[in-house]
């Protein structure tokens, strides 16, 4: 391979979203099947979801991982660096690794015109055949039903919370956004959800799922966990067993709770790894507490009201009755006011 320049080819695959979001999977079947279908070299796992699929995801891939298999997690958006949407065994993928496949694919990328998200899910498929990954898990990056990564047949497709986002592209109102995220839904493949508060989205689930021959199975906390936090750790019960994570937030209980029924659908039951994994979970920037300057300061990448509001719960039952100054980055086309309106009766300054 050629030297090239990885800011070069960063900056060349982001030059890709300046034609805006092209949702259809038509362009992907199309390139991926020249590239020889990498995505079918492995076994996996689809996980879409407004709020808490990055965590669901982290659980389920570190689970895996506990239990011997070498693992890919595929994610987006990154926070830091742009390796961190490729992550194998754990750790983000060598600069150099996903810049040789991306110079393997790239005339696969010109000749389909694929958008941003599309090349470097294209990369994600092609990397982990490469570097011979047993078990992937892929997590949507808008949607389900027209997004880039459904074009793979998992072995569980999970679904963790729906509520109102992307109505510009995925409809403006609930029922439309269920059906979209739904379309990750194959024929006999077992869905594994968060039981929704609304009747509504989860009969439309169940059609799906029947339409599908496809098993469905809602879980909900309140029938299947208990919790109580204890410091940076909270532990939780799913099914009489005891569990931990210190991944903080009652929110993330429920994420936790979603991962565990999805990797028991997958075949994965031994209790012993499935507690290590779970309790050994680390995502960055999902209420991620940090002492800097000794100051205490949470860091969260939450972007819609409901996660605002999941965020809001945390702090008052982690630093109640404690001053809190926010700083918040809003993009424009996100609902403001419903975010802000979480935080301003918490924050003395914001």
């Amino acid at each position: 391979m050629a030297q090239r320049n990885p800011r070069e080819i960063i900056d060349r695959l982001f030059s890709r979203t300046r034609h805006g979001i092209k949702l259809g999977i038509d362009r992907m079947l199309a390139a991926s099947d020249e590239a020889g279908n990498p995505q079918n070299a492995y076994s996996s796992i689809h996980v879409a979801g407004t709020n808490g699929k990055g965590s669901v995801c982290a659980y389920m891939e570190s689970v895996i991982r506990s239990t011997g298999f070498k693992t890919g997690l595929f994610t987006s958006p990154h926070i830091v660096n742009f390796e961190e949407r490729f992550i194998i065994n754990g750790n983000q993928v060598p600069t150099l690794k996903w810049l040789e496949v991306y110079c393997d694919v790239e005339n696969i990328i010109e000749k389909y015109n694929l958008t941003f998200f599309e090349a470097i899910t294209l990369i994600a498929f092609e990397l982990f055949k490469r570097e011979k990954v047993e078990w992937a898990i892929f997590e949507t990056g808008m949607g389900g039903r027209l997004d880039a990564t459904n074009i793979i047949v998992p072995r569980v497709s999970v679904i963790s919370v729906i509520e109102m986002d992307h109505t510009e592209y995925l409809g403006k109102d609930l029922p439309s956004i269920a059906r979209e995220k739904l379309g990750i839904v194959k024929k006999n493949v077992p869905l594994v959800m968060l039981k929704p508060p609304q009747s509504a989205i989860e009969s439309l689930a169940i059609k799906r799922c029947d339409e599908m021959s496809a098993p469905c199975f809602m879980v909900s906390e309140d029938r299947d966990g208990a919790y109580a936090t204890n410091g940076n750790s909270t532990n939780f019960l799913y099914k009489g067993k005891k569990f931990t994570t210190t991944l903080n937030g009652r929110f993330q209980v429920k994420n936790a709770i979603v991962a565990i029924k999805a990797l028991e659908c997958a075949g994965f039951n031994d209790s012993a790894s499935m507690a290590d994994g779970i309790a050994s979970t680390i995502l960055p920037g999902r209420f991620q507490i940090l002492e800097l300057l000794n100051r205490i300061v949470v860091f969260d990448v939450g972007h819609n009201p409901n996660a605002a509001e999941a965020m809001a719960d945390a702090l008052k039952i982690r630093f109640d009755g404690l001053p809190m100054c926010f700083v918040t980055g809003i993009m424009k086309d996100k609902d403001i006011a419903g975010i802000l309106s979480h935080y301003c009766g918490m924050a003395t300054r914001l």
